[in-house]
């Protein structure tokens, strides 16, 4: 009988760590994939300077769209991100979008974009040409 309870309790504790070993490993999965992309919006929004290549252009606006694979559990982004879509042509708008898209995506992950303000988002470091 006590061989018995010590089987059934090695089992189960092995099986809840594992399972709590699982949840956590796909938390900082999606914890990094997360970051990484907001990395990369960020590090591309030079893209939307006049004098750009194709090619970051299509960085950025190719981070943009995984917003909506990472992000799909998030309601706040995904609304700032449909205000996006859906003004892309109207002149003026897409710094504003974009800012909004910016500080959602931070307070999402926790981030602090206190110290920063909307030009701060809006102009890149780029050299002085």
């Amino acid at each position: 009988m006590d061989i018995t309870i010590t089987v059934i309790s090695s089992l189960l504790s092995g099986i809840i760590g594992v399972g709590i070993s699982t949840w956590y490993y796909r938390r900082y999965e999606s914890r990094k994939q997360k970051i990484e992309l907001l990395r990369k919006i960020v590090g591309f929004r030079f893209a939307l300077t006049e004098k750009t290549s194709p090619e970051a252009k299509a960085q950025f606006f190719s981070a943009l769209s995984e917003i909506v694979i990472l992000f799909h559990d998030c309601p706040a982004i995904i609304q700032a991100l449909n205000n996006m879509h859906r003004e892309l042509a109207v002149p003026n708008r897409m710094h504003d979008n974009l800012v909004s898209l910016f500080k959602a995506i931070c307070k999402e992950m926790g981030i602090s974009h206190a110290g920063l303000n909307d030009d701060f988002f809006l102009r890149p470091f780029t050299p002085i040409q």
